[in-house]
């Protein structure tokens, strides 16, 4: 049968869900639901359900509801607007790593319309970067585009990032090279030859 488990931690409403769909696979007897829905609890979950009242739940439409108003703290609570607006790209954040986080919340809001989406992705990018300041001068109205836009983006930061890595290395050598030519030059004149050639 089902397994998956639910340990009284997790959203209740998840679990009964998951467990409906697979049952709905085997058998759709209301008695037998009930009888197999305790395999699928440990813990806590198996505690409560252990709690229950003998023959004080009849159908499997009883005890659904039962199931998830006692783990109702813990059911995942729903974003909003006002969360999804909030989230900003960090001062040393990399683009890739902000969209893929504006991505996770765009898809926790249910219904969200796609011009919000867009105002959203806008405001939340730091100032002054050359994705917002595109952006802006752009009339975009739906995610997609401008998602596909970001790989573009995304390709030149990490271009830049590549670049600018190798640069100090560089940089190193050059100074290493100067540091012993000094010391060349420091033994030289130490020695008594001439610097001239």
């Amino acid at each position: 049968m089902s397994s998956s488990k639910y340990d009284g931690i997790s959203d209740p409403d998840d679990h009964v869900a998951a467990y409906e769909g697979h049952m709905f696979l085997y058998m759709q007897v209301d008695g037998i639901w009930c009888k197999v829905f305790p395999s699928t609890l440990i813990g806590i979950a198996q505690t409560w359900f252990k709690s229950l009242k003998p023959c004080s739940i009849s159908s499997f439409s009883q005890l659904s509801p039962t199931f998830s108003t006692h783990f109702v703290s813990n059911r995942r609570r729903e974003r909003t607007i006002g969360d999804f607006l909030s989230v900003k790209q960090g001062e040393n954040e990399i683009l890739r790593d902000f969209v893929g986080r504006f991505n996770v919340e765009a898809t926790s809001i249910p219904k969200l319309q796609q011009d919000v989406a867009v105002l959203a992705l806008m405001t939340g990018l730091k100032e002054g970067s050359p994705f917002r300041s595109y952006l802006g001068r752009k009339m975009y109205k739906s995610l997609g585009p401008i998602l596909g836009k970001a790989n573009d983006f995304l390709r030149g930061e990490e271009f830049d990032r590549v670049v600018s890595n190798r640069k100090p290395e560089k940089r190193k050598k050059i100074g290493r090279e100067k540091t012993r030519d000094a010391r060349m030059i420091a033994v030289e004149m130490k020695e008594g030859k001439s610097l001239m050639w």
